[in-house]
Formats: structure tokens, sequence, C-alpha cells
């Protein structure tokens, strides 16, 4: 009985051994496929998706204490291929990407980005930003947006 148990357990064992060893009985390895999309020495950087925004920041100028503000940044795919956001990321709580395509844009294409900007608990000068996220070359691209946030005076006049 136990010889039957160690066999069993033996066996499973071996077997697992064998199916993940393949380099050595000559199969396809990693070395042997070629990802041409995965190595810039490869690719021409005219076939990249470009992201060109007609401006990388937006002042909000004098913003009121609890006001949110929404400004759209305009991009077009310069590149040679379809451009495709991943993520719009702020850099704080107040500042969050709303909208934007998330659909691949062709070559030539535009669209738009919203920022949201929460001037909420703020008060003066406010420099924030948002990343892009997406396939272009570079990877990632900030806008910045700038403006005074006017809070309630902490010392009213008697």
């Amino acid at each position: 009985m136990r010889r039957s148990i160690l066999l069993v357990a033996i066996v499973p064992a071996l077997n697992g051994c064998f199916l993940t060893d393949s380099g050595e009985r000559g199969e396809v390895s990693t070395r042997d496929i070629n990802f041409p999309a995965s190595g810039y020495e490869q690719l021409d950087e005219e076939d990249y998706p470009r992201i060109s925004f007609e401006r990388a920041s937006h002042d909000m100028g004098k913003v009121v204490q609890g006001k949110r503000v929404e400004m759209r940044f305009s991009f077009t795919n310069s590149g040679g291929s379809p451009l495709v956001i991943s993520a719009v990321n702020g850099s704080c709580g107040c500042t969050v990407g709303k909208d934007w395509p998330k659909e691949p844009i062709a070559p030539g294409e535009g669209g738009e980005i919203t920022v949201a900007f929460d001037s909420e608990g703020r008060s003066g000068v406010q420099h924030k930003s948002v990343t892009v996220v997406s396939n272009a070359l570079p990877a990632s691209t900030v806008l910045t947006i700038t403006g005074e946030v006017l809070g309630p005076e902490t010392n009213p006049k008697p």
C-alpha cells in the first residue's frame, strides 16, 4: 500500500518536471520568437504614435474656493500609427482626468482630454498636473494647470 501511494505521488511530479523543461529538448523557446514591436532597435521612430497638444498648460485665473473648474486639452496624433491613451492621472485628489478617447486614434486625427479641478478646501496659488499615459513616444506627457483659489477671509473685519 505504501509503495502505491509513493508511486502515485512521484509519477505526476516527474511528469511536471518533464513538461516545463522544454529548452533542452529542442522545442520552441522565447529565444526563437521575434517580437518586432518589443524593442526600439527594430522600429523606425516615425512608426510610433505621437501625441501633440495645442497647449500643455492652462491658467485658470482666480477661482472662488469651493468651485469646480473644467478645462479641455486638445491633441493630435502626429505619429505614424494609432494612438491609444491608457490613463490620465491627476497629481492629487483635487485634479482628475475625466474624459478622454478610449478608442485608438488614427494618425492625423485628434481628440480632447477633460481635466477637472476641485478647489474645495484649497486656497492660494495652485500648481497641479495630470499625466497622460499612452503608447506614444514618449509614453507620458504632463499637462499643468495653475490658478489662484480665493478662500474666505480667516480674520473677518469687525
